[in-house]
């Protein structure tokens, strides 16, 4: 269970209902005094980049717990673009299956120099896309939930039917990492996700899960001093040098404040039962979708209950700014208002939302 008095890790929070976690999250305080006291250290010309790396190692570590892995099976990248790109480079004459609607992030690597994509149209329910799925279908990439309308999908059953095709799936979990309580047994074959969203951390720091029986079938789209054993050893010059054998191939060089952010919000957020996370999150989602529904607007298709929803809008750009005079952040997305619920996230939010909403309707 989510105690209220979590939002106090969140002063920042204090006079606003802050629905935009699909956007960027909102760091805890923690992260703030962590990051705050190395960029003192980095201006007075006492920094220890040691710990900067170990800070990255550390994020390796909560990000395993998170997804049910060992760490030496996530790979820490600096992008989504980048973790897609490693998996889609590795397969470039998969046939692959991707919701037409995916954000860019998750589409463009897919496409790009491949000749054989299908794509899935709106709504890309489980149904829509396992049907999609034939005997000739070599990899599946989907996102968790959809950046645009929040619609999840059930990935423990779409793994099962894309491996029973023969297929892998690749899933971008960007939109639900940090509070997704079925990411840890879907069984994907590659997990991928940036820090500033769901993971409450900043941005230029990702992850790439790769299940072992991957690890050692293709080698890294960039190839440096962290994608090679030999760093353990304090080695930084010459030509000779050994991958690892591990998800650590695929490492690339990290952006250091940007782990150190992450990492200690990664210890406040790993302080939580994922299912908890979960469940708080969607029933909040849930809630607003019932009083949006009574307001009557059109709620965005569903499919799994997802942390974030979307209402039909006439002028999305002007609503969010009316929103936003009233105290409630939530963006516009493809002719819709988006409204995305985390950890800190309340019941108190999801009135403010709504009330604001009833004063001066979504158009």
């Amino acid at each position: 269970m989510i105690h209220p008095d979590v939002r106090r890790r969140f002063p920042g929070l204090e006079d606003r209902a802050y629905l935009d976690t699909a956007t960027k999250a909102v760091p805890p305080a923690e992260a703030l005094a962590a990051l705050r006291a190395e960029v003192d250290a980095w201006a007075a010309g006492t920094a220890d980049h040691g710990r900067w790396e170990a800070a990255a190692e550390r994020a390796r570590d909560l990000v395993a717990l998170l997804l049910g892995r060992e760490p030496h099976d996530v790979a820490l990248v600096s992008s989504h673009v980048a973790a897609a790109s490693t998996i889609a480079r590795a397969w470039p004459d998969a046939s692959v299956v991707v919701p037409e609607a995916e954000f860019r992030s998750n589409l463009l690597p897919w496409l790009s120099g491949r000749e054989r994509v299908r794509l899935v149209p709106s709504p890309a329910t489980t149904d829509a896309l396992c049907a999609a799925v034939d005997g000739g279908t070599d990899l599946v990439a989907v996102s968790s939930v959809q950046s645009a309308d929040g619609l999840r999908v059930d990935l423990p059953r779409l793994v099962a039917h894309a491996h029973s095709r023969g297929a892998l799936v690749y899933v971008d979990a960007s939109q639900s990492l940090g509070a997704d309580a079925t990411l840890a047994r879907c069984g994907a074959d590659f997990i991928a996700a940036v820090a500033y969203k769901w993971l409450l951390g900043a941005r230029g720091a990702a992850f790439l899960a790769v299940r072992p029986e991957h690890q050692g079938r293709f080698t890294p789209v960039l190839t440096g001093p962290e994608s090679s054993r030999d760093i353990a050893d304090g080695v930084k010059y010459g030509a000779g040098y050994r991958l690892w054998d591990d998800a650590r191939r695929f490492d690339q060089p990290r952006a250091w404040l940007s782990w150190i952010a992450t990492a200690a919000s990664l210890e406040l957020l790993t302080g939580y039962r994922p299912a908890d996370l979960d469940g708080h999150a969607t029933a909040l989602a849930a809630r607003f979708r019932d009083g949006a529904d009574e307001l009557g607007m059109t709620p965005a298709p569903r499919d799994v209950p997802s942390a974030i929803t979307a209402v039909a809008c006439a002028d999305p750009p002007a609503a969010v700014a009316r929103l936003r005079a009233a105290g409630v952040h939530a963006a516009a997305r493809e002719g819709a208002l988006r409204f995305a619920f985390h950890l800190y996230n309340t019941d108190d939010d999801v009135d403010r939302a709504l009330a604001a909403l009833r004063t001066d309707g979504p158009n």
